[in-house]
């Protein structure tokens, strides 16, 4: 931690059946995190079409849905040049963030979360 600045960074394995939890309840309800951005990219060349999309609840997520108000970031690679990520700005994780991703192969994909306190 520095500066009030927090790395959540791992692997999760698809299919997985469950949204894997990130527990961040910090013991303040006034100081709560906010996630600035996630980046993912693939663990082998075999999964390198791979989307991962962070969320509130504890559903399992396989595909972006903007207008699933769970779902609050999403971050895609194709294993080249094709990366693409999106924050929304306008979340606070008050207690615990869960992370889903699919691939177009059963595997693993690599991700980096950067939060804020």
């Amino acid at each position: 931690m520095r500066n009030g600045i927090h790395t959540l960074r791992g692997t999760i394995e698809t299919p997985q059946g469950i949204a894997r939890r990130a527990a961040l309840f910090n013991g303040s309800w006034t100081k709560n995190f906010k996630v600035v951005s996630v980046n993912i990219f693939p663990s082998t060349i075999v999964n390198n079409d791979a989307i991962l999309i962070l969320h509130f609840d504890d559903v399992q997520k396989l595909e972006a849905n903007a207008k699933d108000n769970a779902q609050f970031g999403w971050a895609t690679t194709d294993g080249l040049a094709q990366d693409w990520s999106y924050v929304d700005p306008d979340h606070i994780l008050v207690d615990d963030l869960f992370i889903s991703a699919n691939t177009a192969a059963p595997g693993e994909v690599n991700y980096i979360i950067k939060l804020e306190l």
